[in-house]
């Protein structure tokens, strides 16, 4: 196996894993939510808002962002209200329950920085830099091929 091969294959469990880990979170209740729609919250947590505004600050479909808005208001975690002046508006808010869900991610959220932070913190600000310019090179990949 080449050193090129063995980088993907630390670089796909590392996404594995965060994406396993951060994926779902749990409730009291054993519901599940998603990422997105722990996002979701933590943006609805400053201000209200429509469908279109999470849509372009999330930069998801309105599609996407219906189903995962369906999600959260079917288990209470978001309500939903008619825009007084264009009845065609709805602005969704996050309730209670859904502000204590926004804090559990926020917390996951920092408890994987923080053990980033520390492993980072192993190497050298020279291997530090390496490591960062290499990660932002192979961001870019997708954008020299398109």
């Amino acid at each position: 196996m080449s050193e090129s091969d063995n980088i993907i294959q630390e670089l796909n469990t590392f996404v594995q894993t965060y994406a396993a880990s951060s994926e779902f979170i749990r409730t009291t209740t054993a519901q599940q939510i998603n990422a997105t729609q722990a996002h979701l919250l933590m943006l609805l947590q400053s201000q209200n808002a429509t469908n279109t505004t999470l849509a372009d600050k999330m930069k998801l479909s309105k599609p996407a962002i219906t189903k995962a808005i369906k999600n959260l208001t079917a288990h209470g975690y978001v309500s939903a209200t008619q825009d007084p002046v264009d009845k065609r508006s709805i602005k969704y808010k996050v309730t209670p329950a859904g502000v204590e869900l926004a804090k559990q991610h926020e917390l996951s959220h920092q408890s994987l920085h923080q053990e980033i932070d520390a492993t980072i913190a192993n190497f050298t600000p020279q291997q530090q830099e390496t490591i960062m310019t290499f990660l932002v090179q192979i961001n870019h990949l997708k954008d020299d091929h398109s």
